[in-house]
Formats: structure tokens, sequence, C-alpha cells
């Protein structure tokens, strides 16, 4: 019997679909598709492990993270990440001159300075932006808001919501915050109350498909050279 290999590289996303045109994926599934092709897209192993907890995150509270990850993911195609990184300062974090930030780097940065004097100050509006789709910041924000208890007013032009308030009012910001935006963050008072759970929502084959596409690049293609190069040229006989 003839045994045809499983090639990595080729992108196939039949484990999931099974034929279907959507499929529910779990927290770890999400997690580790979205970290994969945010490293295949150019992030950093350390950033892509922060997209992952983001589109995961999000899945888990009943939003579809693989979604607005690869809506981004693909906008972003061609930049330097290092142009997406905030400029720091207490009450205002830039980006560079004509660059919109990059969510997760934005996130994990606030994430770091959460305790700092750049970082959210009770009262005191912290001006951000422009930001790529800010939804992919909610998860950080909402870290920052449990660890601390403490909630988070975001403002953008066209609408606010709070980040450890009432865990009803996220629903209806996420497309809000699926584009771009200049932001104003300010902390408030606890406590903070997590947003519940939510049924993982049914993420489409072509949003599987295109992550999983930028997944494979972080993959070796096989050719003769890479299986020539395979294994070692020593013998293990001792």
């Amino acid at each position: 019997m003839t045994v045809e290999p499983l090639d990595q590289t080729r992108g196939d996303s039949t484990p999931f679909l099974n034929g279907a045109r959507t499929a529910a994926l779990s927290r770890n599934e999400v997690a580790a598709l979205c970290m994969k092709a945010a490293r295949g897209a150019g992030m950093s192993w350390g950033l892509a492990e922060e997209a992952g907890f983001a589109a995961a995150w999000l899945v888990q509270h009943g939003f579809d993270g693989p979604r607005y990850l690869h809506a981004y993911l693909a906008e972003a195609q061609g930049r330097a990440w290092s142009d997406l990184c905030p400029t720091v300062a207490p009450g205002e974090w830039r980006a560079p001159e004509g660059r919109t930030l990059c969510p997760v780097s934005l996130g994990a940065t606030l994430c770091d300075h959460a305790t700092l004097a750049e970082g959210l100050a009770e009262g005191c509006p912290l001006r951000i932006g422009p930001v790529d789709h800010p939804v992919l910041l909610v998860p950080f924000l909402a870290t920052i808001a449990g660890a601390a208890d403490i909630r988070i007013e975001l403002e953008w032009a066209d609408g606010s919501v709070c980040i450890g308030g009432d865990p009803g009012d996220l629903a209806g910001a996420m497309d809000g915050l699926a584009g771009s935006a200049a932001l104003s963050l300010t902390a408030r008072p606890g406590p903070a109350r997590a947003p519940a759970a939510a049924a993982s929502p049914p993420i489409d084959a072509d949003t599987i498909a295109a992550l999983n596409a930028l997944a494979m690049r972080t993959t070796v293609p096989p050719s003769e050279a890479s299986r020539a190069g395979a294994g070692s040229t020593a013998s293990d006989n001792d």
C-alpha cells in the first residue's frame, strides 16, 4: 500500500472545513492559525503570538476575530512593521507621519505601559492614532481593565464604548472599529465587568483559506535542494 505523505506546504484547509462553507474553530485553533498567519505576513513571532491572542479573545466573546485579523493583515502587506509602532509620550501616542498604527503592536505596548507614566492615567485622556482596525485593540484594553479593575472609555469620531462597562455595549461598537480611526482612551474607576464568554461564530471558508495561505509562508516549500539537505550526513552507529 502506498501512503501519500502530508505536504504541510499545500495550505490545505480540509481538516477545518470538510467541504462546508463555514467552520466552528476552537479558541486554540484560532490562536494557532492566526499566529502563524500573522508571522507569515511578516510580524515577529512575539507580535504574531499577540495577534493570535487578540483573534482568539474575540472569538471567545462571539466576534469574528479571524475575519478582522485577515482584513488588517491584507491591508498591511508591504509595509514595514517597524513603521507601524507608536511613538510614546504622556497624553499622546502617535504614528510616524503618514502612517497608521498597528493595533496589535499598539495593544501590546499599552499593556507594557499600563502602570507607567506614559500609559493610561485615571481621568486623563490618552490620544492615540490614527489606528488601523482598532477592533483588534479591544482584547488588550479588556486585559488592562480586568488587571487594574478599571473601566476604559474608548472614543473615536463616530462613537464610543466603555471597556469594562456594560458587556452588552461591546457588540454594537465592533463594526465601527473595523476601519481606521484616531482614538481617545480614558481610564475610569472600576469595578470592571468582564465580557461574558459566547458561542464561537462560524468562520467563513474564504477567511480560513486566506489565513492558511499566509501561515504556509512560514514553511519551506519542498524542493530537490531541501530534500537533499534533510537529515544528517554522519552515521549514527557508534
